[in-house]
């Protein structure tokens, strides 16, 4: 059981630093990156973020035993929170404060969302993952 939960917060650290590293690296050619940007926004379809939502989709899955329809419900919310995560990091106007504060709102925007679609029983198993994840 430990194991367990412990996997799932270092999957999302990991997720999340990657993604930042990732969102770094890709800002190098502003041009390029905006017109792919356009070309896949709100569908997440480039692959960096469709890896992202998959491997979180899959731990979900994993942790809480999510119906099919309920990945299918979730999916497009770990979507944009990747996206909007993603553009709050690449927003060179924000402050190392402002950007962590917009993070946690994100977070717990999409997290309220998540919530709704789950069951009782799956909501207390994720309030118990997020209360042994190390901080």
């Amino acid at each position: 059981m430990n194991k367990k939960t412990l996997l799932v917060p270092t999957c999302a650290l990991f997720m999340a630093f990657a993604g930042l590293q990732g969102f770094a690296q890709s800002s190098a050619d502003p041009a390029s990156s905006q017109a792919g940007s356009m070309s896949q926004a709100g569908q997440g379809s480039d692959p960096e973020t469709r890896a992202k939502v998959q491997a979180r989709l899959q731990e979900l899955s994993t942790e809480l035993n999510l119906t099919d329809d309920q990945k299918a419900q979730l999916k497009p919310i770990l979507q944009d929170e990747v996206q909007q995560l993603r553009a709050v990091n690449d927003d060179a106007s924000l402050t190392a404060d402002q950007k962590k504060a917009k993070f946690t709102d994100i977070r717990q925007s999409h997290k309220s969302q998540m919530v709704s679609i789950l069951n009782p029983e799956q909501q207390k198993k994720l309030e118990l993952l997020k209360e042994t994840s190390p901080k």
